[in-house]
């Protein structure tokens, strides 16, 4: 007997015919001859051999890698009720890739005809969420067409990055000092209508300092002066968002994602507020650009002539009326402010690590988009923990970061549109996709690129939770940090430079385990703890594998509360965990198949549940012809014991 406690099993050569338990399992006999012949509704006319049986306790796993155990294993029976989950797994690490399955669990001594079967696609419940946070989302699913398009326009100039700064060069890059209060600078602004990016006739927008802190400049574009002082943000409005952006964003992204390189040696990161973001945007379009920052404004302008050659943002203001564009109100406006701060900020860091400060190519050596986008939304996340007064590791629910108003506020600004972008990543989209996860384009499309559309949605929730387990599994503990819980920073420092190498994407994340953590791990363990923390976390007994916890967050309760709130009409929040596996009921007759599709470094969920005693299963997992599932989907499958 070989005994296991949540590893892998792997080779089939060192398990075939062997009887395998988890640690705290029983022992087993050796296992009976295979069923007879299985007229298959996956392909396939006969089960093959089975060279493993689990026999697992409540709260273990194991993961199988083999071709020939994928293909097929035993689940031991017991004369009591079980509950099993099942997560069948494409390991691989191309992008844009899918591969077609099915899944066929029997009784042992099942017999008859199996008829596939395909979960409903089920469909919305009607209602919409609150207008605001439609727009927030929506704006990340177009940010990737500016991001391409402006690679695209500095690779025609030839931009090239600074590197450092020779003084001399401009007044507003050598002020050598920030900004002070009331000053008026002037600023390059090259995007325009359909976010075009042009660097060569870059449109002069001239802005008044409304804040002058210690880490952030806030300058407001003139054009708003033309508009009613109710529809603009008051002093104390500016100061109050100067002061959260000082106080909260700056500190957590610059531990987390390291110093930015100040290449205008002026000592500040520049906000500018401009009525450009806001014609970004037609009257009545649902879709709000909110901001964000440009690659091009680390280039030197000799070679994009619309740099503005240090570290700044763009944002959209207030603009009720809709003089500029769709309408924004004061509030609206206010809460982006600060969460597209945290969100572009944590980009500008990572491109400065690898190319201004790392010396790496602004092309070739930038962090792919999914691990690129997952440590932006991990910052939105971090600021609202450090406004709040939270730390990491606090299992923390809805109930526990909604306690007051100021509360309820903070958690609008920064942590709900990431649960909803989580949420729909569980569910595969919205209208929910049969397959959940599995549906989800978790690495990019094809060329590895934010998917856009709707898909972006799903794509950066596979990613700002992938970030978040990370943190929470492999961050140093201990306290000091910019967040009391643990010193994860560190981790997320090193993933955010890539090492010496640059290294990007799933390189990246098993290089820094080994260098930061001392963990030496392949992405196929990785991604099968990741996938199975979304179905265990909080659900499974006290003495389970640590590694399927999350500790920020208290998964079950916080997405049960959310669908018992208001929110509770709209996917991705109608049912109390968005993730719902396919459920096979277990008797001694069970002879079931189910087809599915999984995409690239995703899983297919399935729940084999039984009410009484339960039967030795035999499980297989093929292609629809019933062959082995193609060697390029590096395919896996994860048994989880619930109960």
């Amino acid at each position: 007997m070989l005994r296991l406690c949540g590893r892998r099993l792997r080779p089939a050569a060192a398990i075939s015919g062997l009887a395998l338990a988890a640690c705290g399992g029983g022992t087993t006999d050796p296992p009976p001859p295979p069923p007879p012949p299985l007229a298959s509704g996956c392909g396939g006319t006969a089960t093959p051999s089975v060279s493993a049986t689990l026999d697992l306790s409540p709260g273990e796993h194991v993961t199988l890698d083999d071709a020939s155990d994928v293909r097929a294993f035993r689940l031991a029976g017991s004369s009591d009720p079980r509950d099993y989950q099942v997560i069948v797994q494409s390991a691989s690490g191309a992008p844009g890739q899918s591969v077609d399955g099915c899944m066929r669990v029997s009784a042992e001594r099942a017999s008859g005809n199996v008829t596939p079967t395909r979960p409903p696609r089920l469909t919305s419940a009607g209602g919409e969420l609150n207008r605001d946070l439609r727009r927030r989302e929506s704006w990340y699913a177009r940010e990737h067409v500016l991001r391409e398009r402006e690679m695209q326009e500095l690779a025609a100039v030839g931009a090239r990055p600074i590197r450092s700064r020779a003084r001399g060069l401009d007044p507003l890059a050598d002020a050598l000092r920030p900004p002070e209060l009331g000053d008026t600078l002037s600023f390059r602004v090259g995007v325009g209508a359909n976010l075009v990016v042009n660097c060569r006739n870059p449109t002069m927008v001239m802005g008044e300092v409304r804040y002058a802190g210690e880490h952030f400049t806030i300058v407001e574009d003139l054009q708003f002066h033309d508009q009613p002082d109710s529809d603009r943000f008051s002093a104390d409005e500016f100061e109050t968002i100067g002061r959260q952006l000082d106080e909260v964003v700056y500190p957590v992204d610059v531990a987390y994602f390291g110093e930015p390189a100040d290449i205008d040696n002026n000592g500040t990161v520049f906000a500018l507020i401009t009525a450009e973001v806001n014609k970004l945007t037609p009257a009545g379009e649902e879709s709000v650009v909110a901001g964000f920052f440009l690659a091009r404004d680390l280039t030197t302008r000799s070679s994009c002539e619309a740099s503005n050659e240090g570290e700044i943002f763009y944002l959209v203001g207030p603009d009720p009326d809709e003089d500029y564009g769709s309408d924004i109100s004061l509030d609206f406006a206010n809460a982006l402010a600060r969460s597209t701060v945290a969100h572009e900020f944590a980009h500008l860091l990572n491109t400065q690590q690898r190319v201004t400060l790392g010396g790496g190519n602004i092309f070739g050596d930038r962090e792919v988009a999914w691990l690129d986008e997952a440590m932006a939304h991990l910052a939105e996340e971090l600021a609202g923990l450090r406004a709040a007064g939270l730390g990491t590791r606090e299992n923390l629910d809805l109930e526990m970061l909604t306690s007051s108003e100021e509360q309820l506020s903070i958690y609008n600004h920064f942590h709900i549109v990431n649960q909803i972008r989580l949420g729909r990543f569980l569910r595969g989209g919205c209208p929910p996709d049969p397959n959940g996860p599995g549906a989800a384009p978790a690495l990019g499309d094809a060329a590895g690129e934010d998917p856009g559309g709707v898909e972006s949605l799903s794509f950066r929730g596979f990613a700002y939770g992938f970030a978040r387990w990370l943190g929470d599994q492999f961050g140093a503990p201990g306290s000091g940090g910019p967040l009391p819980g643990s010193r994860e920073e560190e981790l997320f420092r090193y993933l955010t430079s890539g090492g010496p190498a640059h290294f990007k994407g799933i390189t990246n994340v098993e290089r820094t385990l080994q260098a930061v953590a001392g963990v030496e791990m392949e992405w196929e363990e990785i991604l099968s703890l990741y996938l199975t923390s979304l179905i265990a976390d909080d659900r499974t007994p006290g003495d389970a594998d640590p590694r399927t916890q999350w500790k920020t967050w208290n998964l079950e309760a916080l997405f049960r509360q959310l669908s018992d709130s208001n929110l509770g009409d709209r996917c991705p929040f109608t049912r109390n965990f968005p993730l719902t596996p396919s459920r096979v009921n277990v008797h001694v007759s069970t002879n079931s198949s189910t087809e599915f599709t999984v995409n690239s470094s995703t899983g297919r969920y399935f729940s084999l549940v039984s009410s009484g005693a339960t039967p030795d299963l035999i499980v297989e997992v093929m292609d629809p012809a019933g062959a082995n599932l193609p060697g390029r989907a590096r395919a896996q499958v994860t048994v989880l014991r619930m109960r």
